[in-house]
């Protein structure tokens, strides 16, 4: 093989096209060295920074920068700019001669454990792999994943429809020129664990949107009708027409373990309880904490705040034993509070008289202390529509849906690309002020995002079969006047 040519230009320049050479088996980072003294020059005034080099047409992310020329796709153009301050420039080494190359794109699934070393973290990597090799020696020898990237319990996720998973033990070549998303064993697809059921879901409802501009214009239409016509991204929570008690009752879970802060949405369920997300609480332990020894870390991290109109922010602790119950698969957590010392002991009424089972489909709103979001929900196949029993997840469109979100190999680019992440845990009412679910996120889905949650009648399911005396506590009283059975 001859040598490639390939051209480049620096990202936000308005220059023209750079040439570099380099022969088949030479690095990208060096052939650009040796034949563009522009590159070299370049270089030298960001002695010290990361060079990234991004191929958007073919590749589709962030190229590795020991990667062979002969990897490179014909007529390729790189976009080089240089990150970070203080750390070089790595990329694979001891690269063997005359053997074929495969590359895939990898990215981090959405609310996942990081993946990434450095500053490529926000953008997708091209990955390249030698003949012979597997997924997971591709990862190892990559050189920019984190050392725990690869072992047992990883998995490719594929972006496209289908979202088939992929052991990592897989050869490279079968994922020759596919879009994936990394992340481990039993948290799922793009970092829930039935992120691949909703997406196919999804697919079956665009199928039936076909006309008028296509699917997604279609649907796009149909929210439009069912706001009145407007979109905004959020509208006061006294559009929803909920009672004010039930806003009220929505609060803050906040934490701050080992020099980590954060925050999510919760609500008061019943008697002291609240309602979050597993996820938060997994991200407030932190990683490589068992499951056993979350409770006392919880304790000591976490604090819950509610505002209401009348008083002032009162404050509030996990008790002793406070994590009663949870689940990765419905992302849920119910944690049960104590006032902390000098704070008064009222809370609103709880949720839970208000819950009751799913909505097929139509507007939802999902309710912060502030504003509440109107979704609209995405219906069930026609041939599940008429049966709610078995809902455990709900899924739905927000006027975020309709603006596509930034491609991932024009990066880097903020990564949280979905609501606010302190969101997650907030109530989901249907319009009637029935409590059907909470929200837990949202997810990319060929450049959309789709919000998501489980429904309260999941959650309480769970309950019931794993904690039957907390269920009787929170659930079994019986539905208010205002409420309705959730079972």
């Amino acid at each position: 093989m001859t040598e490639r040519e390939f051209t480049f230009a620096f990202q936000g320049s308005e220059g023209e096209r750079q040439t570099a050479k380099g022969g088949p088996e030479q690095s990208l980072i060096s052939a650009l060295r040796d034949s563009s003294s522009v590159f070299s020059e370049e270089e030298r005034k960001n002695e010290g920074k990361a060079v990234q080099l991004l191929e958007g047409e073919h590749l589709r992310g962030a190229l590795n920068l020991g990667m062979p020329c002969k990897c490179l796709p014909e007529n390729a153009h790189l976009e080089a700019l240089f990150v970070g301050g203080g750390g070089g420039s790595q990329g694979r080494e001891g690269i063997a001669e005359g053997k074929e190359c495969t590359t895939f794109t990898v990215g981090a699934a959405p609310g996942k454990r990081p993946i990434l070393k450095g500053p490529e973290a926000g953008v997708d990597l091209c990955v390249f792999a030698l003949e012979g090799e597997t997924v997971g020696e591709a990862l190892s020898e990559d050189g920019r994943f984190l050392p725990e990237v690869g072992g047992e319990g990883w998995r490719l996720v594929e972006r496209q429809q289908g979202r088939r998973a992929f052991p990592l033990s897989l050869a490279a070549r079968e994922l020759q020129a596919g879009a994936y998303e990394l992340g481990f064993e039993g948290e799922g697809a793009g970092g829930r664990p039935n992120l691949r059921e909703l997406a196919q879901e999804l697919d079956e409802y665009l199928k039936g949107r076909l006309g008028g501009g296509g699917p997604w214009e279609a649907a796009q239409k149909e929210f439009e009708e069912l706001m009145g016509g407007v979109t905004p991204n959020r509208v006061p929570s006294h559009v929803a027409k909920l009672p004010t008690a039930m806003n009220e009752s929505v609060g803050t879970l906040r934490w701050s373990r080992l020099g980590a802060e954060g925050s999510a949405a919760c609500f008061h369920l019943a008697r002291g309880h609240v309602l979050t997300c597993y996820h938060a609480v997994k991200m407030m332990v932190g990683e490589g904490v068992p499951e056993s020894e979350w409770g006392p870390a919880v304790r000591q991290a976490a604090s819950v705040s509610f505002t209401y109109r009348t008083t002032a922010e009162t404050q509030w602790k996990v008790a002793s034993d406070g994590l009663k119950a949870y689940s990765a698969e419905l992302d849920y957590a119910i944690l049960a509070l104590e006032a902390a010392a000098g704070q008064g002991s009222e809370l609103r009424p709880g949720l839970a008289a208000w819950s009751t089972k799913p909505v097929g489909q139509g507007v939802v709103y999902a309710v912060g202390r502030h504003f509440a979001d109107a979704l609209m929900l995405v219906p069930l196949g026609p041939r599940e529509s008429g049966d709610l029993s078995g809902r455990r997840s709900f899924q739905a469109f927000s006027s975020h849906s309709f603006s596509r979100q930034p491609r991932s190999e024009r990066a880097p680019y903020g990564t949280e690309f979905l609501h606010d992440p302190a969101s997650s845990g907030s109530p989901v009412f249907s319009y009637y002020g029935g409590l059907v679910g909470m929200s837990a996120g949202g997810y990319q889905y060929e450049e959309r995002v789709v919000e998501f949650g489980p429904t309260v009648q999941a959650i309480a399911a769970h309950v019931h079969l794993n904690h039957h005396p907390l269920y009787q506590l929170l659930f079994g009283g019986g539905p208010s006047k205002k409420g309705c059975s959730v079972m």
